[in-house]
């Protein structure tokens, strides 16, 4: 079984942070803004399922999404926390709200 590594030192994880990708030393690399924007999406599909939130996803799957930012579905299947159900069931509408992040031009 390979050894998850910290996103921000490289260091191995312990298995505790494995699933959110980095130390506790190492600062988020995640938008904020996008971070929120997920968890609003989650907040909506367990209102619709009539479940916890982290039945749809977790916190630490969430701030993966933000941090990696992926583009398709080999990269969203990749994520902790994603496996084929969770992609089949929210992997459009993850692709599209990440998407929308990739596409906002800044300000200037």
């Amino acid at each position: 079984r390979a050894v998850r590594r910290c996103r921000g030192c490289g260091q191995p994880l312990k298995p505790g942070r494995a699933s959110v990708g980095r130390c506790e030393s190492c600062p988020a690399t995640y938008d904020e803004a996008l971070f929120e924007r997920l968890r609003a999406w989650r907040r909506d599909q367990a209102g619709e399922q009539k479940v916890p939130a982290y039945c749809v996803l977790t916190d630490a799957t969430l701030v993966a999404l933000a941090e990696e930012l992926p583009v398709d579905t080999a990269g969203l299947a990749a994520i902790p926390g994603v496996g084929a159900v969770k992609l089949a069931r929210y992997g459009g509408d993850l692709l599209e709200l990440l998407g929308e992040r990739q596409t906002v031009q800044p300000a200037g």
